[in-house]
């Protein structure tokens, strides 16, 4: 319910024209990602292309835009090779997503009219926002590391019930522990992560629940090593232990909703295929 209501704001926004909304788009996605070797406010912009933000002028280049064909737009075929942003710069290149939203907007015409958008969306470079960019490139790194554990654990609570040995709980006790910390970790660095990004359209959907998601299955591993702590210093009576099992599959639940959301940035909502 809680997630609901904070997308409650997000579900009511109005419906953009479509060329407005595009162009609103690239904006906001050239402003993140390309401001920092062609903004307006640099002295020498890399390569004479200090406009970037002013989408008039850069549809109006013919050597950047071919406007309804990509394909013959240099800007287009720069950012779809990872050309730019620099890939020495400390700018990530575009996401799949972010290179369609680009191809889209050729592909209508380049439209210039950014007055229903979001307007651009400029960080200045701080030290401090430098840190902590830097501090979320390691989250997908750290992500991997919680997902193992916190599956990992039930199978090996269910050794332990069916076994009966020390090994396995002591195996289910580590897990779960080791998995909250890793998990509280990624889920910071997911959210130092975050300001960096630029996602639109559906991609801007799967971050949002990614996010939430990722926080909820770091709130929920906390929650599941005090149960499993108050659970084994009781003596394990059955109800705090069934409870315990139950949490392990919820939290589950949780990972793998977290993880597929994840990986819809980068490869599309639909990268599950048969």
């Amino acid at each position: 319910m809680f997630l609901i209501l904070l997308a409650t704001p997000v579900l009511s926004a109005p419906t953009l024209n479509n060329s407005e909304e595009l162009a609103a788009q690239v904006h906001a996605l050239f402003a993140v990602k390309c401001t920092e070797c062609h903004g307006a406010n640099l002295d020498r912009p890399k390569g004479k292309f200090g406009y970037v933000l002013d989408l008039a002028r850069v549809a109006a280049n013919p050597k950047m835009i071919v406007p309804g064909n990509p394909v013959r737009s240099e800007l287009y075929q720069m950012v779809l090779h990872n050309e730019m942003p620099d890939p020495k710069g400390d700018v990530p290149p575009l996401t799949p997503l972010q290179k369609n939203v680009v191809k889209a907007w050729i592909e209508a015409g380049a439209p210039a009219d950014v007055s229903a958008g979001n307007g651009a969306v400029s960080l200045p470079p701080t030290l401090g926002r430098r840190i902590i960019r830097d501090a979320g490139q390691f989250h997908p790194l750290s992500s991997h590391f919680p997902i193992a554990l916190l599956i990992v654990a039930l199978p090996a609570e269910l050794l332990w019930k069916r076994t009966g040995k020390d090994s396995w709980k002591a195996v289910v006790r580590y897990c779960v522990m080791l998995g909250a910390v890793g998990a509280v970790v990624t889920a910071t660095l997911g959210w130092c992560d975050a300001p960096s990004l630029s996602f639109t359209g559906t991609s801007a959907w799967a971050l949002f629940w990614h996010r939430w998601f990722g926080t909820a299955t770091a709130v929920w591993a906390v929650l599941t090593v005090a149960l499993c702590e108050l659970a084994h210093r009781r003596g394990d009576p059955p109800g705090l232990r069934s409870s315990f099992r139950l949490a392990l599959v919820a939290g589950i639940l949780l990972v793998s909703i977290a993880g597929y959301l994840g990986a819809s940035l980068i490869y599309g909502l639909n990268h599950y295929t048969w």
